[in-house]
């Protein structure tokens, strides 16, 4: 890989910055992880939410639901990398890849909440 002479080195102030903004990033995930897990729900003042679901919607179904989206991204998305060539197909491979792992792990919550059941 070429490396460009007009990039200036990371000084000390700009990684200084970017751990800042890492975070800043982690405290606003804990917040709302802890958020989800306390049963809250955080709503800015005049934000609206786009989608509602319905308090009948078992964890199973929302489960089987999460795996049918994450399967339509990942079609989605390796159909765009199909079409594209070097870094960029590889980082949208890297995303379906991930979508794929993701899949693969509430697949298995879906087979072990299957498992509990009589």
């Amino acid at each position: 890989m070429e490396k460009n002479l007009a990039d200036p080195p990371l000084s000390l102030t700009s990684s200084k910055r970017f751990t800042e903004d890492l975070l800043k990033d982690r405290s606003a995930l804990c917040r709302a992880v802890d958020s989800h897990l306390a049963g809250k729900q955080v709503t800015l003042a005049g934000q609206k939410r786009v989608y509602s679901i319905s308090e009948d919607v078992t964890l199973e179904d929302a489960q089987l639901y999460v795996a049918d989206l994450l399967r339509c991204a990942s079609v989605t998305v390796h159909q765009c990398g199909d079409q594209l060539g070097g870094a960029d197909r590889a980082m949208v491979f890297s995303v379906w890849h991930l979508l794929e792992m993701a899949k693969a792990m509430m697949d298995r919550s879906i087979d072990c909440l299957g498992a509990k059941q009589p």
